[in-house]
């Protein structure tokens, strides 16, 4: 998969809650692998960085397996 095709899509939390979209990744330049995602939660909200391994699914949405902090 292209980093192209995740850029922008949507984030949902394990209880199906959308927290925002992916706008950057967290990279390891040495080992050339992701460590995390940067989610934009809005124009008001604010972002916040993912571990990869929250991560659970990437498919039409990426799907956390944590919930959004409320």
């Amino acid at each position: 998969m292209k980093t192209s095709e995740i850029l922008g899509k949507k984030v949902i939390d394990k209880n199906a809650y959308e927290v925002g979209k992916v706008h950057d990744f967290d990279l390891d330049t040495k080992k050339w692998s992701i460590n995390g995602i940067y989610v934009s939660s809005g124009i008001l909200g604010s972002d916040f960085r993912v571990s990869i391994d929250e991560v659970d699914k990437i498919g039409d949405f990426i799907i956390l397996k944590i919930e959004k902090k409320k």
